[in-house]
């Protein structure tokens, strides 16, 4: 990261107050025809161990996956690690039975927000936002 570049993180507001951010999204399991299962169980296990979680994952300046981990010595050095580790246990990750088509899908509706609202003057972004709500409903 460039060292002129100051960046912060923040939660995203409730409507009625309270703070929440976007979790989830990956997802990892043991395929049923694996001829590793025991070797991948152990593999998972470690992965989300105290020792991966910090001097691994935490080491490297990432989001560590367990909460309980969140203030660890390496997210110490940076505030900014310290507040999303602790952010993340506000986390939820919503579901909707339409999200792939509403957000994944390349002519979804939300990639047409996002262009507007990013390329455009920001016109349509009550029209775009309608269009998303309408997908997400269907």
């Amino acid at each position: 990261m460039p060292k002129n570049l100051d960046l912060g993180v923040a939660p995203i507001p409730g409507p009625d107050g309270g703070r929440s951010t976007f979790v989830g999204g990956d997802a990892v399991g043991v395929s049923a025809t694996s001829k590793k299962v025991d070797q991948a169980w152990n593999f998972l296990a470690w992965s989300l161990g105290d020792d991966a979680q910090v001097n691994v994952v935490a080491a490297h300046k990432d989001v560590v996956a367990r909460t309980d981990l969140a203030a660890n010595k390496y997210s110490a050095a940076d505030p900014r690690l310290v507040a999303v580790n602790q952010l993340v246990a506000d986390g939820r990750t919503p579901y909707a039975l339409k999200f792939g088509q509403t957000f994944n899908d390349p002519n979804g509706p939300w990639l047409s927000l996002m262009r507007d609202a990013v390329f455009g003057d920001g016109a349509s972004l009550e029209k775009d936002n309608k269009a998303v709500t309408a997908s997400l409903a269907d």
